[in-house]
């Protein structure tokens, strides 16, 4: 399964062709907030739109800059990740909006007590083979998180819950400047930067083992290969951020 992650798109639709035909060849994407800049529904729907005449298949939750009309438009079209879950092609996927508090006031700040509260509510769906966390803010303390200034921003609590919960994958965004990767424990976070120029191609394969030696059941009739539990692996990460960097991982 190809994903592609965005973020931080502020009201942008200067998607040039390169980019459209990636998306449009991926299976999913996710958008990670900040849909609008400080703007409602009416600000929202052209940018939703646009994507979606490119690629209709889509999740995504709001941002802190995205007011909360973002929120019930989404809901109305059954794209609102926000504090729910949806399972898609064996992937799970769990999702926090807005952000913790800024200095700024912005519109969707949910602060600390209430993102621990929605977080607290994802338990594992065991029919899940590859679990994410989409989360606007960053955890902290991450290559993710960290501001042209050094400051560390994403938010305590998310990374709190990816220590204990360990998905998979983190995607998340926020801060601009902070293009790339990290990892908590087995979990890969990666913030894309801000849309339309940058976004991360994120490919998803099953895992198959081999047929158990020598190849061949009782009756003489070979076996398939078969996929080993419930697992998928990560197989790599594009980002574009003017010039493209792959970085393939292995997950254990």
């Amino acid at each position: 399964m190809v994903l592609i992650s965005i973020t931080d798109i502020h009201g942008r639709q200067n998607i040039d062709r390169s980019t459209a035909q990636t998306l449009a060849a991926a299976d999913l994407l996710v958008i990670t907030g900040d849909i609008t800049h400080f703007g409602g529904e009416a600000d929202a729907r052209p940018v939703i739109e646009t994507i979606q005449n490119i690629n209709a298949n889509i999740i995504c939750l709001p941002g802190n800059c995205d007011q909360l009309s973002v929120n019930y438009y989404l809901t109305s079209l059954g794209l609102n990740l926000h504090a729910a879950t949806k399972l898609i092609d064996g992937l799970v996927f769990y999702g926090l909006g807005g952000s913790s508090t800024t200095p700024f006031g912005t519109p969707q700040e949910l602060g600390d007590n209430v993102m621990r509260e929605i977080l607290m509510k994802f338990k594992k769906n065991p029919a899940g083979r590859f679990h994410v966390l989409v989360s606007h803010t960053p955890p902290h303390g991450t290559r993710v998180d960290q501001t042209m200034l050094g400051v560390h921003a994403g938010s305590k609590v998310v990374r709190e819950f990816i220590e204990d919960f360990q998905p998979d994958l983190c995607l998340c965004g926020h801060i601009h400047e902070a293009i790339g990767s990290d990892r908590i424990g087995k979990t890969l976070v990666i913030n894309p930067g801000p849309f339309p120029k940058h976004y991360a191609r994120i490919e998803i394969n099953p895992v198959r083992e081999p047929p158990p030696l020598p190849g061949r059941r009782d009756d003489g009739i070979k076996q398939p290969s078969t996929l080993v539990g419930n697992n998928h692996r990560l197989k790599s990460v594009v980002f574009s951020n003017g010039i493209k960097e792959e970085i393939t991982f292995a997950l254990h």
